[in-house]
């Protein structure tokens, strides 16, 4: 198992007015930017930020996210999680990039995994 990246979302309500200011601050392009259709969310990558969008009610459904674990095989660390005593919150779905899952991990802290099966920019 592998953690590639760990990301920190920061929730917006207009992403195209966030993004300039994020890229400027870090000095960086979006890396990987996709529109999310079934959770109605535009997401960004800016360097270690990930940048969520949407209307109020959508970003409610993901707000609760703390951290963000882009990993090799979403598979391999659910089995891990689950033998160290975390709880599957929603369990291993297809996502515009791939595959993901949310978990809380034992110390009630919720992340997202996400494994990448499609060619995307990792920064």
């Amino acid at each position: 198992m592998q953690l590639y990246k760990i990301l920190t979302p920061i929730y917006v309500n207009e992403l195209e007015k966030a993004l300039p200011f994020y890229e400027e601050l870090l000095q960086t392009k979006a890396g990987t930017r996709f529109h999310y259709a079934e959770k109605k969310l535009d997401v960004a990558v800016v360097g270690q930020l990930l940048l969520i969008s949407g209307t109020e009610e959508a970003l409610a459904a993901v707000r609760n996210i703390t951290l963000s674990f882009l990993v090799d095989d979403v598979h391999a660390y659910k089995t891990w999680l689950l033998d160290n005593g975390a709880v599957i919150r929603q369990d291993i779905m297809k996502v515009p990039t791939g595959y993901n899952m949310l978990v809380q991990q034992p110390d009630g802290t919720v992340i997202e995994y996400v494994e990448h099966t499609r060619p995307t920019t990792v920064e």
